[in-house]
C-alpha cells in the first residue's frame, strides 16, 4: 500500500467512525505533512482523492473540510439539518460496513466463524414444495403464515397470548421500528428512549423530526423515577425500550422495573415499543414487557438477522390485532411485502431444529466470552456497565477524564475499530467515557494489548 493510499484509508476511517465529524476542518497541508511524515505533494494527492470520493470538500482560501453526508462535492446548499444530523448519528453503522480494519470489537455483528454453520449451504430438493400456495407470489402483507404461526407458538409457550394474526413480518427489527415511527408519530411529537440506547433508532427519530428524550438506563432497566417525571412533563406518545439484552449495555429489566414501566405507560398514556433481537437466545435474564401486558399496550419487536446473518433480513413485530392490521397496511403501501423466500427458509430452519442447535452453541460461546472479557478488563482496573448482561454486547466504562475520541483515533491507527460511547447517548453531558464491546469479537490479543497500554499511559 502506498503512502497516499494509507493516508486516504486512515482519514476515511476517521470520517466513517465519526472521529472527524461533518464540517470539521482538516489539518493544513503543511501540518498534515508533518503529522504523517510525508511530503506536501503526498498530502495534496490524498486530499484530492478524498475530495473525489465525496468525503472532503475544498473551500477556496480556507482549506479542506469533512463533507456533510448526503451533499455532493461543490454543492452550495447543504441538506436540511435534521437529515445531516440523522446521517451523522449512523456514521458508526457506516463504519461497520467498512471491512478494512482487522480488529473489529466495535462491530455490531458476529464474525464469520460464529455464523458459518447458521444458514444451510444448500436447500433440499423439495424445499418449496413444503409450503402451500404459489411460492413465487407476493403473499400476505402480514408475512408468511407458517413462520407467523411458529412465532406465535413460541410466545404462547412463554406465557404471552399471541396469534398469527398479531404477527407482522419485516425486513429486520430496524424495518419494524421504521414502520411504527411512520404510522404512529408526526413531526414535533415527543418520545422517550433508553440512554444509553440504540443509536439507529435515534437517527430514525431525528430524520422524522421527532423529539426524543433519554431515560437513564440502570442494570435493572430504566430509572423509574426519571421515567415518571419525564412522562408527566412531556406526555410522550411512545417509550422505545429494550427489556432484555439491551444494546449497548446488555442489561435487562427485573420484574419490579417492568411493572413500574407498564404502570407509568398506563398513567401517562404512553405506548411501549419493546425491541429484543436476542429473544431466542436460551437462558437470558429479564422480564419481557409483553409477558405482563399481553400485547395490550406493548408492541414487541424481534429479528432473526442478529442471530443468523446481518444480510438475512427477517424480523417481526407482535401487537394488538388492530395495530397489526395498521402496520400490515403501511407495509403493503411502502414495500408491498417482506422477503417471502427468506421467511420460508427461516421457518424451515426452525422446524428442522437447525436454528435451535445454532442458538445453543451461540449461547454457550457468549457465556465463555463474557466471563473472559470481564476477567481481563477487571484485571486492568476497568469495569463494565452490567457484568451479568446478555446478548452480544458489553459496555466498557473508562475512568473519568479519559479522552474517548483520542483513544478511538489511536485504535484506528492500529487497525482496531471501537464503537465510541458518544453514539449511544442523547445527552453528551455528565457521562463516563465508554465503548460498546462486541463480545463475539473480543478475543483478539491485539485489542487487549492496546487497551492495557492505554490504561497504563493514563495512570
Amino acid at each position: 500500500m502506498s503512502k497516499v493510499d494509507k493516508i486516504v484509508e486512515d482519514l476515511a476511517a476517521d470520517i466513517a467512525g465519526g472521529i472527524l465529524p461533518p464540517g470539521q476542518r482538516l489539518p493544513s497541508i503543511r501540518r498534515a505533512a508533518e503529522d504523517f511524515s510525508v511530503s506536501k505533494n503526498t498530502i495534496v494527492e490524498a486530499y484530492d482523492r478524498l475530495t473525489s470520493k465525496g468525503l472532503v470538500r475544498a473551500v477556496h482560501g480556507s482549506g479542506f473540510y469533512v463533507a456533510e453526508l448526503g451533499t455532493e462535492v461543490g454543492q452550495a446548499t447543504p441538506q436540511p439539518q435534521h437529515m445531516v444530523e440523522a446521517f451523522d448519528q449512523v456514521s458508526l453503522l457506516n463504519a461497520q460496513l467498512n471491512q478494512d480494519l482487522q480488529v473489529r470489537v466495535g462491530d455490531g455483528r458476529p464474525p464469520l466463524s460464529w455464523m458459518q454453520d447458521a444458514l444451510p449451504q444448500k436447500l433440499s430438493g423439495n424445499f418449496l414444495q413444503r409450503f402451500e400456495g404459489d411460492q413465487t407470489a407476493y403473499g400476505s402483507a402480514f408475512g408468511n403464515i407458517a413462520l407467523r404461526e411458529l412465532i406465535a407458538q413460541k410466545y404462547r409457550r412463554e406465557g404471552m397470548q399471541a396469534s398469527a394474526e398479531q404477527v407482522v413480518t419485516t425486513f429486520g427489527a430496524n424495518h419494524a421500528l421504521d414502520l411504527i415511527i411512520r404510522r404512529y408519530l408526526e413531526p414535533g411529537d415527543t418520545v422517550l428512549v433508553d440512554e444509553p440506547g440504540y443509536y439507529p433508532l435515534f437517527a430514525k427519530l431525528k430524520f422524522n423530526k421527532i423529539n426524543y428524550i433519554g431515560v437513564s438506563r440502570t442494570v435493572t432497566g430504566p430509572d423509574l423515577d426519571q421515567l415518571r417525571n419525564l412522562a408527566r412533563l412531556h406526555r410522550p406518545k411512545i417509550f422505545f425500550t429494550q427489556s432484555r439484552c439491551q444494546n449497548p449495555t446488555g442489561s435487562a429489566m427485573d420484574l419490579p422495573t417492568a411493572h413500574g414501566v407498564l404502570q407509568a405507560a398506563t398513567s401517562y398514556g404512553m405506548r411501549i415499543v419493546d425491541s429484543d433481537p436476542f429473544v431466542d437466545l436460551p437462558d437470558q435474564r429479564g422480564t419481557p414487557l409483553a409477558l405482563m401486558d399481553q400485547f395490550d399496550n406493548v408492541i414487541a419487536i424481534s429479528s432473526y438477522s442478529k442471530l443468523l446473518s446481518a444480510s438475512f433480513r427477517v424480523g417481526y413485530m407482535i401487537a394488538a390485532p388492530q395495530i397489526a392490521r395498521e402496520i400490515a397496511e403501511l407495509k403493503l403501501v411502502t414495500v408491498v411485502n417482506s422477503s417471502r423466500f427468506s421467511e420460508m427458509l427461516t421457518c424451515d430452519m426452525i422446524t428442522n431444529r437447525r436454528y435451535l442447535r445454532h442458538l445453543k452453541k451461540t449461547a454457550q460461546r457468549l457465556k465463555e466470552r463474557r466471563d473472559d472479557f470481564r476477567a481481563r478488563v477487571e484485571a486492568m482496573g476497568l469495569s463494565v456497565f452490567d457484568p451479568e448482561g446478555g446478548g452480544y454486547y458489553s459496555f466498557l466504562q473508562l475512568p473519568e477524564g479519559s479522552d474517548e475520541a483520542q483513544i478511538a483515533r489511536r485504535a484506528l491507527a492500529k487497525g482496531i475499530f471501537l464503537a465510541s460511547g458518544k453514539f449511544f447517548y442523547v445527552n453528551q453531558q455528565s457521562r463516563l467515557p465508554s465503548f460498546r464491546i462486541n463480545l463475539t469479537r473480543s478475543d483478539d490479543p491485539r485489542f487487549y494489548s492496546f487497551l492495557k497500554k492505554e490504561v497504563a499511559s493514563a495512570a
